[in-house]
């Protein structure tokens, strides 16, 4: 055994573990995010029992180590959404996903029923590009590429 220490292995501490994603409908959320980021939801109609109070039932999907569940909530009043307009000036926690190009993926989100809430904006200081959509359920969420 050497007496050399072992390089570090990376940590997943501090990394997007579980994402949920609250719905009204889970079969167009499902679809929505297969046709944006290529989730995989292999049962949108027919989810798992209820978690946690709120929730009529989970359905998990993935997309390489991201895993998460879109969440049918039991009521409508449940869902913060940023396209309500009472929501306005309300940030909510925002997940920001890879993607190959900021265009292509942003034309996918209008395909798939959602909308383009901040366009492809550079960074600076050669730091990327984003852009922020709502979804089909009103769910604000990010995108970054590098070019």
């Amino acid at each position: 055994m050497s007496s050399e220490a072992q390089p570090e292995k990376p940590s997943m501490i501090g990394q997007i573990w579980w994402l949920e994603v609250p719905c009204k409908s889970v079969p167009r959320a499902a679809a929505f995010y297969s046709a944006v980021l290529g989730w995989k939801c292999p049962d949108p109609e027919k989810g798992n029992p209820a978690p946690a109070p709120g929730i009529e039932t989970a359905h998990p999907f993935n997309c390489g180590m991201l895993r998460g569940a879109f969440s049918k909530m039991a009521s409508e009043d449940d869902i913060a959404s940023v396209a309500d307009s009472g929501n306005q000036g309300r940030m909510p926690v925002l997940a920001t996903y890879l993607v190959q190009t900021i265009d292509e993926t942003l034309a996918k989100v209008e395909e798939a029923g959602g909308k383009v809430h901040v366009p492809k904006t550079e960074i600076g200081g050669n730091l990327g590009f984003f852009a922020r959509f709502i979804d089909t359920e009103g769910n604000l969420q990010g995108i970054w590429a590098a070019n």
